[in-house]
């Protein structure tokens, strides 16, 4: 049985620069606020890691490569994207701007969750089943994505 990674070893292995520093940033915020992630997740094509739980608000990829979804991307899905009136219009903008069109990834795509969603307000056609997808943030689009995970996080909570 091989030894199970943490997240930060598998960010320090196959990141470098800003990638590598703005991952453990996200990381570290995670941590701070309570927003616990699955230690391993190295099962899904071998380069997953990590899960963002709590109702399920995400997905984090850590794989080092340069294409898209390289080499780190958070992934929002199956989130309950309502509740528009108290989120501001530049935070709107910047999750707008990284919807996720279906791909038809697999060969059960129609099953898979993807179509309309509705997103802060805004209607959007076709998205995937993970209709946010953040790609190697930089540290100003990374401020977006915390406030962006501590709504959902206070969304979900009020469910429960």
């Amino acid at each position: 049985m091989s030894e199970q990674k943490t997240i930060e070893s598998v960010i320090n292995e196959r990141l470098t620069g800003d990638a590598q520093k703005n991952a453990l940033n996200l990381l570290s915020f995670c941590h701070a606020n309570e927003i616990q992630l699955d230690p391993n997740k190295d099962d899904f094509g071998g380069w997953a890691v990590g899960g963002i739980v709590g109702n399920s608000i995400g997905f984090m990829l850590v794989n080092g490569e340069e294409q898209i979804p390289g080499p780190w991307t958070l992934w929002f899905n199956s989130c309950d994207f309502g509740g528009s009136e108290n989120i501001d219009d530049g935070l709107k903008e910047i999750v707008w701007s990284h919807t996720s069109p279906c791909g038809k990834c697999h060969d059960g795509w129609k099953d898979c969750g993807c179509g309309e969603r509705t997103i802060f307000g805004r209607k959007f056609e076709s998205l995937c089943h993970s209709p946010l997808m953040f790609c190697n943030s930089d540290a100003k689009t990374l401020e977006s994505v915390k406030k962006l995970m501590l709504i959902l996080k206070a969304m979900n909570a009020e469910k429960e």
